[in-house]
């Protein structure tokens, strides 16, 4: 490809300003490719041109001209992920969604918002509130996600025990194929049964499939007040007995988090906060409930006392105001930055039924210290729904390409563990290049050929996201 050649022929259809060549020096090279990467650290970006179009036609018309010339493309959100699903290493054309970022409508009578895919998940949020609504998927990284990268892998996050996953908001989609077509799946409307509903292909296909450009998504009444409670807990069976608890609470819950003393060393040292309680505890839960009045006040104390009665904890606090709230939430919402910024990190997001959780931890862990010696474990997750953010630090004295080489001989051990309880290699940032090898251990070679087969009925040529997945 002749990088300026295709400079001036993209200009020439969307813009010369929305276009940049790595080689014109209008932008530094750190802020150039780190368009190209995603959170993962095991790669290095490798492209000349980034494009910012503003409308969905931009869009198609970079990806119709993509096509023809048979150039490969990779979509750019906010590169949050951990899977390495926005690379672009292979001199593919990226395409930043940061400019589209506009509230195209809003239905009141629907309970609805249409957006464009590059809006940050926490301005989202921001526009729901303001129209008196609540848009209920959230995690960590929602000052800097985009709506349409959450979209792309499903996300979930902190709340999924009671509100599910973003597949679960959306009620239509406007995305670009891989031929440059454009597709309008209709969000105005909740009943529509008129065949295939084929938006829930491109929710989670991780930009492979196409590109998403606009959502309109469901929303909701707001909690009417939250109270987040933080007890600690002796080990991880006590964890899931204190999980069963709550579904005898009528109080709906809203979260039900779980982190490592270990964690929350890592979160202390970095954010500077305090120790929770006077002693430390091998394992930590957060819960979030909704209440409304008094007697939910007392029934909040109620399953305080019940644990405690029962010794399922060691200690426990409810917090008693907003300000509080945020300090529990802090715990465990800062642990990923924490360990990222002051160590070298593999990261494995994974999920397993409930009811194997406990054995499968074990079994890790004994694995790990067997095979393995050395390597640290940061271990939390969202418990109500049977996701685990397993952390592996690389040991002091290592060399980052070393302790990678380790970490991929490790995931195939991992992989056969997690198979063996029945659970999924990735539960919330999807395949990209960092599991593509391992794909088989959660899907069958079967529907392997049958994601294949549908990625050529939209994109024939493969040029969408190409190399991640499979």
């Amino acid at each position: 490809m002749n990088f300026e050649t295709t400079k001036k022929e993209l200009s020439a259809k969307i813009g010369e300003s929305k276009v940049i060549w790595k080689e014109d020096g209008k932008m530094d090279e750190a802020t150039f490719d780190s368009f190209g990467l995603d959170r993962t650290k095991t790669y290095k970006p490798e492209y000349k041109i980034l494009v910012f179009p503003e409308t969905t036609e931009d869009v198609a018309a970079i990806i119709e001209y993509a096509n023809f010339n048979k150039i490969p493309v990779v979509p750019s959100g906010g590169r949050t992920g951990y899977a390495g699903g926005a690379v672009a290493k292979n001199s593919e054309i990226v395409i930043s969604l940061n400019k589209m970022n506009k509230v195209i409508e809003a239905d009141p009578f629907l309970g609805s918002i249409t957006v464009q895919a590059g809006m940050v998940t926490k301005n989202l949020h921001k526009e729901a509130e303001e129209r008196g609504f609540y848009y209920p998927v959230d995690f960590a990284a929602t000052g800097s996600s985009h709506i349409g990268g959450n979209i792309a892998t499903n996300a979930g996050g902190v709340r999924v025990v009671r509100y599910g996953l973003v597949r679960d908001w959306v009620l239509g989609l406007t995305v670009v194929t891989g031929k440059g077509e454009i597709l309008r799946f209709n969000g105005e409307i909740l009943k529509n049964n008129t065949g295939y509903d084929l938006k829930h292909l491109f929710i989670g296909s991780e930009g492979t499939l196409g590109i998403i450009t606009e959502c309109t998504l469901k929303l909701t009444a707001s909690p009417k007040d939250i109270r987040v409670i933080l007890v600690a807990v002796p080990d991880f069976k006590s964890i899931l007995e204190i999980f069963k608890k709550t579904h005898e609470s009528p109080l709906p819950l809203l979260a039900f988090e779980f982190f490592t003393e270990f964690c929350l060393e890592k979160v202390k040292e970095h954010l500077g906060v305090p120790s929770p309680f006077s002693s430390p505890s091998p394992y930590y839960v957060l819960m979030e409930y909704e209440v409304s009045g008094e007697n939910d006040e007392e029934k909040l104390f109620s399953i305080l006392e019940t644990i405690t009665n029962e010794e399922y904890i060691t200690d426990g606090s409810i917090a008693q105001n907003s300000r509080q709230n945020e300090t529990f939430w802090k715990y465990r919402e800062g642990i990923s930055e924490s360990l990222s910024l002051h160590n070298t990190v593999h990261k494995n997001d994974i999920s397993l039924p409930l009811r194997n959780m406990e054995a499968f931890i074990q079994e890790m862990e004994s694995l790990l210290n067997g095979k393995y010696p050395g390597f640290q474990i940061a271990l939390f997750g969202h418990v109500g729904d049977g996701n685990l953010h397993l952390n592996i630090l690389m040991p002091e004295g290592m060399d980052k390409e070393t302790f990678f080489i380790k970490c991929k001989s490790v995931d195939p051990d991992m992989f056969e563990l997690i198979q063996k309880y029945h659970g999924s290699i990735s539960a919330e940032h999807g395949i990209g290049l960092l599991k593509k090898d391992f794909l088989g251990f959660s899907r069958s070679q079967s529907e392997i050929d049958s994601m294949k087969a549908i990625k050529a009925i939209f994109d024939p040529n493969g040029i969408l996201n190409p190399g991640k997945l499979f």
